[in-house]
């Protein structure tokens, strides 16, 4: 499984030792940072007005009071490489032994500490979340009929009688399964009409992260033709649940449900305590794009968790008003403030359902 880069309690697969290496093998420039209670992963990219560092669900920090230093350190840093801005998302994993209750609860006043923070520090929020600024969270910590026990019914009963339906499961780390994944990703793309992610970087993270564990596919099949198909990404505590699709002929069977179940229970035998579905809508807007398949990974049990979003800080600030010029003539910043209010609800509001 993906190594941390330091003892902080689980933080994202975003952030460890093999997803820098990852992102190196992709030619991508990358910088490792450490500071008292921090550490951040940046990876370089390229726009029209210049180099920005974005840090994927990082800098990690012990709790919000490490994010003035990552700061400092991350704008000197970023400085002299001449990037324009920082793009981050700031995470406070919950510390080893958190009950996952308090974790989730946690991670919403987090939440809030950081947004004040970055708020302090001229940090501003992206036009658009990069990683999910919601994520739903399901509890493997414990017995598997506790974790079954957390479904839906119907969820329970197709895992339980999936065989009896002609449907087989079957998980690899080998760079080869990525490729069911890539086939249906694109069938699903273009019926729902998104971009999928790019062949050739789940290729990618399937030869580079797989060789040591950190990558596995799960596929389900009938009368040997793979019908949906799920890649997930693994940490010493976390399974994040990265890209999936499903044949729509098979669509009746319900394969994607016993394929995400079979994976969440795995990830419990393994030891993991959190299974990540990554990404949902805000548990306050029903009328969301993401309402239907948030409803859809709220039926495994478990609660939403609020991650902040992303943020940018200005390292050049003539860059940085440059490049807001530049989006808000193209209609791009009128949504940011809105998003900021519900991606960082007030502790009080509860950020955690069921």
């Amino acid at each position: 499984m993906l190594e941390p880069h330091c003892p902080l309690g689980p933080s994202s697969v975003l952030q460890s030792q093999d997803w820098e290496r990852f992102q190196a093998r992709l030619g991508n420039t990358v910088h490792h940072l450490r500071g008292p209670g921090w550490h951040g992963l940046a990876v370089e990219e390229m726009t029209r007005l210049g180099t920005v560092w974005y840090l994927p669900y990082g800098p990690v920090l012990r709790e919000a009071s490490a994010l003035p230093d990552a700061l400092r350190t991350l704008r000197s840093r970023a400085r002299r490489h001449d990037a324009a801005w920082l793009r981050l998302e700031p995470q406070c994993p919950p510390q080893a032994g958190t009950g996952f209750a308090e974790a989730v609860q946690r991670q919403t006043a987090d939440a809030h500490a950081v947004a004040t923070v970055l708020g302090h520090h001229r940090g501003r929020p992206a036009p658009r979340d990069i990683q999910p600024g919601f994520t739903h969270w399901v509890d493997l910590s414990g017995p598997r009929e506790q974790i079954l026990s957390g479904m839906t019914g119907t969820n329970r009963n197709l895992w339980r009688r999936h065989r009896d339906k002609g449907i087989s499961i079957e998980h690899t780390t080998d760079p080869a399964g990525a490729e069911a994944v890539i086939d249906l990703l694109q069938r699903t793309a273009d019926a729902k009409g998104f971009t999928a992610q790019k062949a050739q970087y789940l290729r990618a993270a399937a030869r580079w992260l797989g060789s040591s564990g950190g990558c596995t596919t799960y596929t389900s099949a009938v009368e040997g033709r793979v019908v949906s198909a799920l890649l997930v990404y693994d940490s010493p505590t976390t399974r994040i649940f990265a890209h999936s699709g499903m044949d729509p002929r098979y669509r009746k069977l319900r394969p994607n449900q016993p394929l995400i179940v079979q994976a969440l229970l795995d990830a419990a035998e393994r030891g993991q305590t959190v299974g990540d579905l990554f990404g949902v809508a805000p548990p306050d807007q029903p009328d969301h794009p993401w309402a239907g398949f948030s409803a859809f990974k709220r039926s495994f049990g478990g609660a939403d968790a609020a991650l902040g979003g992303t943020w940018d800080v200005p390292v050049s600030t003539s860059r940085y008003r440059a490049y807001r010029a530049l989006r808000a003539a193209r209609g791009g910043l009128h949504h940011a403030r809105a998003r900021l209010d519900r991606n960082v609800p007030a502790p009080s509001a509860g950020g955690a359902t069921r």
